[in-house]
């Protein structure tokens, strides 16, 4: 059996010596390889790989949006991250997005290559012998190969005929979380089998699962009673989506798109199930704000003004909680997103290690992970800080555009340039020129992605005369130049 494999870097040794230890391997492969994000797509839409090996830092578009818009079309895809950074937030968002491993280039071997391939072989395998066609011993239909013809004429219409479903029938799909065992397929398929045998007219029911979702599919003359039936047998047990009403199979994709988009929805509320009528005409959030709105939570968290970030925090979520169909799928993101954000900026402010990963389920913890580090941040500040320190941040946060110096620091506060800087250090956790250039950084970064200023002019506003030497600093302490921040703004 041969896997087919695309590796994503736009480091040419790095991707070439990743293609060469693939092509290797012990097992057949058809390896492609690509240099950005946006090339990578398209090859995988067009090549439909097993396994995607990609950087996490990229040109244009980055590994973890390549491996959002990839899961959108082609669920059944595995990814694997490859990055430089260690830091936690990356590895959280990397798994939250459905990422198999995430690894990094410096401890990267030739046998995790070799043990990559085989668990994914053996996987496709595996799958390959639990069904005959495209059906599970369950009953269960595998979605696998609906979402692999897409791009034939008329897919849709020749997989759901080939499956027995009724044409110009009324229809509905409820979509349900997946990942279960083949005994709990077992049961939902009897579910449905009995919901079905309840009418006389033809009738229709099928259960179709792909990698993180799993679907019930019911069809008859009168839906709303087969579809209430099916409902209450399940609804204790899973948060439903639930589509509009269809009659043609050849519109099928987009009746799955309504149940999973409803399903999403379950996100943000404990009312179950969500129908997709109820949230298809909300108006569209206003995005841009919502990304100003946590760039000012996370430089208020840099200027130690806790309380104000806990304001903005209920602000931002109390407007995320509007999120309708247009909406939901980057809403559910930026809610784990803000929540990464705050943690990273936590444990670098606190000097802790990162907790053992745990996602965030729905907008109700994810408000609550925030709120706790942001009370605790405020608890260990109120009680730290003097006044001597707290005014000496003041004053940076109102000049850092100037030319300011730790030694004017020290004079304005009447103390030695060693006892001030020893002071300061103790109570901040970092010292004066690094706690300056940090927060001229995320002034910068706000000016990056909210204005259209010039590179030269955004340097000039944060305190830098000379732009080169700005795009260092950045670089340095970003990881990215300004302008790839600025590219960055796109993709929001």
């Amino acid at each position: 059996m041969t896997l087919n494999v695309v590796v994503v870097d736009d480091e040419t040794p790095i991707c070439e010596w990743l293609v060469y230890c693939i092509q290797r391997a012990s097992y057949e492969c058809h390896v492609m390889d690509a240099r950005n994000g946006d090339d990578a797509f398209a090859l995988i839409k067009k090549q439909k790989p097993d396994l995607v090996v990609t950087d996490i830092r990229m040109p244009g578009m980055d590994g973890l949006e390549l491996m959002r818009r990839t899961l959108e079309i082609l669920p059944f895809t595995v990814f694997v991250i490859l990055t430089n950074y260690a830091e936690f937030s990356y590895a959280k968002e990397a798994v939250s997005l459905g990422a198999k491993e995430y690894l990094l280039k410096s401890e990267l071997r030739t046998t995790d290559i070799e043990e990559l391939l085989s668990q994914v072989l053996a996987q496709k395998i595996k799958a390959g012998q639990e069904k005959t066609g495209d059906m599970y011993q369950s009953g269960y239909i595998d979605l696998y190969n609906f979402f692999q013809t897409q791009e034939e004429p008329d897919y849709a219409d020749r997989f759901w005929t080939k499956q027995g479903m009724l044409d110009n029938v009324p229809y509905q799909i409820l979509c349900l979380p997946g990942k279960k065992t083949q005994e709990e397929w077992k049961e939902l398929v009897q579910i449905a089998n009995d919901e079905k045998k309840k009418f006389s007219d033809p009738v229709y029911t099928a259960v179709a699962c792909e990698k993180d979702f799993d679907y019930c599919v019911l069809q008859a003359q009168q839906l709303s009673e087969l579809t209430s039936g099916l409902i209450k047998s399940i609804q204790t047990r899973d948060a439903v989506g639930i589509s509009t009403v269809f009659h043609r199979r050849c519109e099928f994709p987009r009746a799955l798109h309504e149940a999973n988009t409803a399903q999403t929805a379950t996100f943000f509320t404990q009312e179950a199930p969500i129908y997709y009528a109820s949230i298809c005409l909300r108006p569209a959030l206003d995005r841009d704000a919502l990304g100003c709105k946590k760039q000012e939570i996370l430089a208020m968290i840099l200027h130690k003004r806790y309380a104000a970030a806990i304001d903005l925090v209920n602000e931002w979520f109390a407007e995320i909680h509007r999120a309708g169909a247009v909406d939901l799928a980057w809403a559910v993101d930026s809610c784990r997103r803000i929540v990464l954000s705050i943690e990273e900026r936590y444990y670098y402010e606190t000097e802790s290690s990162s907790q053992a990963m745990v996602i965030q389920t729905d907008v109700r913890q994810c408000e609550k992970r925030c709120r706790e580090l942001l009370n605790d941040l405020e608890a260990r500040y109120c009680n730290h800080c003097s006044p001597l320190i707290l005014a000496s941040l003041e004053y940076i946060h109102q000049h850092y555009a100037d030319n300011i110096s730790m030694a004017e620091a020290a004079r304005r506060a009447y103390r030695s340039m060693e006892y001030f800087s020893r002071q300061f250090k103790e109570e901040v956790g970092e010292n004066f020129n690094t706690y300056l250039t940090l927060y001229r950084l995320v002034r910068a970064q706000e000016l990056l992605l909210q204005t259209d200023l010039r590179i030269s002019e955004v340097a000039e506003k944060v305190g830098y005369s000379t732009p080169g030497y700005f795009s260092r600093i950045y670089k340095r302490y970003k990881g990215i130049t300004p302008e790839q921040e600025r590219m960055s703004r796109k993709r929001q």
